[in-house]
């Protein structure tokens, strides 16, 4: 029997269909425990059955960091802003997140069920994404891991 090259075969050959979900108005202790108790490290948020955000440990971990605001320059009594005081708002607002919907990624990055395993691979490392949520129209199917892919590696897969 010839083995099957696992970059052909599609997300929905391989996607976890229950994979917890998230509520935007899940508080922030409920998610962490969750992640805790689960062993895992992101989540996708869903609303009245579509899909608005992902949620990842890198999303909660801005409770803990170092916020630095952009410097600026006083030139003869003007003040001349440095960096990019928009994203230090970003930074900041989520940092005092108590609700999911604070602190999620909104309109995250999707794939299709039809998506192959080797283009999802390539978003994943391209664009540093440890989840995907797998969805059509913002109905929510399932989530590809790396680990997911990673696992392809080891196990035999069967068609």
């Amino acid at each position: 029997m010839e083995r099957q090259d696992i970059r052909d075969l599609k997300a929905s050959d391989i996607m976890q269909a229950e994979w917890p979900v998230l509520g935007p108005d899940d508080t922030v202790e409920a998610v962490i425990r969750l992640f805790a108790e689960s062993g895992i490290s992101g989540a996708p948020v869903v609303e009245d059955g579509r899909l608005v955000g992902v949620l990842t440990e890198g999303d909660l971990i801005f409770r803990d960091a170092e916020i630095r605001s952009p410097g600026f320059l006083d030139i003869l009594g003007g003040i001349v802003p440095l960096g990019d005081w928009d994203q230090y708002r970003e930074e900041t607002l989520k940092s005092a997140g108590v609700t999911v919907r604070e602190v999620m990624t909104a309109d995250p990055e999707t794939i299709t069920p039809e998506t192959s395993l080797s283009e999802a691979a390539t978003i994943m490392a391209e664009r540093r994404r440890k989840l995907l949520p797998v969805a059509t129209d913002d109905q929510l199917h399932g989530v590809l891991t790396r680990m997911d892919i990673l696992t392809l590696h080891i196990l035999d897969p069967e068609p």
